[in-house]
């Protein structure tokens, strides 16, 4: 196998949290939502439909110049900003191309919601009108191979629920943990912190939702959010190497996340590098 083969590369596509943010001064990190590529080798995987999907599509259309196309979308939750962009996936529009869905509590649930999104009265084409296969995957085995691409899952404390997922491919581990509260009340802190030992131990690369500052947490304890201070304690915690803060919140200007990740940089340690996620960033490990 070609070195290049055995590489896993991440891009980031979408990177806002709740809601797309037009403007500027949301240009350096990006407005829209929910959207990360990754490549293991020949296999593309995607992780959630936010607006920045929108772009990825017309990117793999331009690469692949009409080939067809096997992709592997991991939904983490169905919240609008995680799923909006879907119907806008230039891919889903060509036959030939084969995309997989993954997510929900069942396959008939994830395949209602988006379904519903597209329902004519929100949208002018249905699923059932896209040109390109789709296959519904319920989520039971654990963990589940996607070609040589070890997959595990677990759920998060999110409202509904939400899934975090940890990637392993020739030695590497990707951990996509977006949408999650890690509680730090007695009677859960034990169950909590082990969820996220198993989720997210000794990752190269995980990319977590810091949508808050620790003080703004305090005001909205419940919202099934994190701070950025709670996932940096955790990261050290359990051996993180690389840690790019996502989600960010939807009225968090450049220079705000500029200054948050600085701060967040001298209490991370020697150990573990923080990065803000941004808009067309790739890293490869």
């Amino acid at each position: 196998m070609k070195k290049k083969d055995q590489a896993m590369r991440i891009r980031f596509w979408g990177v806002r949290g709740s809601i797309p943010t037009p403007g500027r001064e949301f240009i350096k990190y990006g407005g829209n939502t929910p959207c990360v590529e990754v490549r293991c080798g020949e296999t593309i995987l995607i992780f959630d439909a936010g607006t920045g999907m929108r772009d990825l599509g017309k990117s793999l259309i331009r690469e692949f110049e009409g080939k067809s196309l096997q992709l592997h979308i991991f939904i983490s939750h169905t919240h609008w900003d995680h799923i909006q962009g879907f119907p806008f996936f230039e891919p889903a529009y060509h036959k030939g191309n084969v995309i997989h869905l993954y997510g929900g509590h069942s396959v008939s649930e994830l395949e209602k919601l988006i379904l519903g999104q597209m329902d004519r009265e929100y949208f002018p084409v249905t699923l059932f009108e896209l040109a390109a296969t789709l296959n519904f995957n319920s989520l039971k085995e654990n963990p589940f191979y996607v070609n040589n691409v070890k997959v595990y899952y677990t759920y998060l404390f999110h409202p509904g629920l939400s899934l975090g997922y940890r990637v392993e491919y020739e030695g590497k581990t990707f951990v996509y943990a977006t949408d999650n509260e890690i509680l730090t009340e007695p009677e859960m802190e034990g169950y909590n912190e082990k969820n996220m030992e198993n989720l997210i131990k000794n990752a190269d690369v995980l990319v977590a939702e810091c949508q808050y500052t620790e003080e703004e947490y305090l005001k909205k304890v419940g919202w099934g959010h994190s701070s950025i201070e709670q996932v940096i304690r955790v990261s050290k915690m359990f051996g993180v190497r690389n840690l790019f803060a996502f989600h960010h919140d939807p009225m968090r200007t450049d220079g705000e996340i500029k200054t948050l990740i600085k701060k967040a940089k001298k209490g991370a340690g020697k150990k573990l590098n923080v990065f803000a996620a941004r808009e067309g960033l790739i890293f490869t490990v």
